[in-house]
């Protein structure tokens, strides 16, 4: 890191170091703040490292660690529920309104860990859509944990969010194809989504059609092997 870029990050960091808890009424000057240094020579992934840190303090479900969202929430709130979800679409929305624009500046897994929470408390479509775009860039980088979102839909009749999942997927195919990408990513992408289908499968609830739409989704080169695939199928039909 540059000097110049070292001075500007220690700087914002400590500009932002008093917003820890009270999120809620400090979260338009921390916006304010990062977009007046993505004007500076700071590389988005620092950024993007900013935006983690507190945005997990203030919502301990985007913690990666399971140690530190047990230790973030074991503290009880009187709020009501009404009360705490419109907090936390005010800071999801704020959060997704200055993620950098670059691609890999914030993990997969923060994203879907992101996108989790905005499904839950049902943040407007836009920023949902977006996050949905900015995962399915990455994908190749996501964890079967942190896909396995569950449903928040009341017409899905599924517990994991299948329909979510085809849609990233699909997504990210067009990607790769717009960018000709090389093969490694779709291959993982390939391993990820039979790994997935085999827990989906577990659902009795899974649709026949909804397997086939997701198993068929990548592209017939993304399985050299199809050893993945078949164990997601033998689990469906058990």
């Amino acid at each position: 890191m540059q000097n110049l870029e070292l001075t500007e990050f220690i700087t914002l960091s400590e500009k932002l170091k008093p917003f820890k808890n009270d999120c809620f009424f400090d979260m338009d000057y921390f916006v304010k703040t990062l977009s007046d240094i993505k004007g500076k020579k700071i590389r988005p992934d620092l950024i993007g490292s900013i935006i983690t840190h507190y945005a997990s303090k203030w919502l301990p479900e985007l913690a990666g660690d399971e140690a530190d969202r047990a230790t973030a929430s074991s503290g009880s709130s009187s709020e009501s529920v009404t009360v705490s979800w419109t907090k936390k679409r005010f800071i999801i929305e704020s959060l997704v309104g200055v993620l950098p624009p670059e691609r890999d500046s914030i993990p997969c897994n923060f994203l879907l860990r992101l996108l989790r929470a905005a499904n839950m408390v049902r943040v407007e479509p836009v920023f949902v859509s977006e996050l949905e775009k900015r995962v399915s860039w990455q994908l190749d980088q996501a964890s079967l944990k942190e896909l396995m979102i569950p449903s928040f839909s009341h017409t899905s009749s599924t517990l994991l969010d299948v329909e979510l999942v085809l849609r990233l997927v699909k997504n990210f195919v067009n990607v790769e194809e717009a960018a000709r990408g090389g093969g490694a990513a779709v291959v993982k992408v390939a391993k990820l989504v039979d790994s997935y289908l085999a827990e989906a499968a577990l659902d009795s609830y899974l649709a026949l059609p909804e397997f086939i739409a997701l198993a068929g989704a990548l592209p017939s080169h993304a399985r050299s092997i199809d050893d993945g695939l078949y164990r997601a199928i033998d689990t469906y039909l058990k």
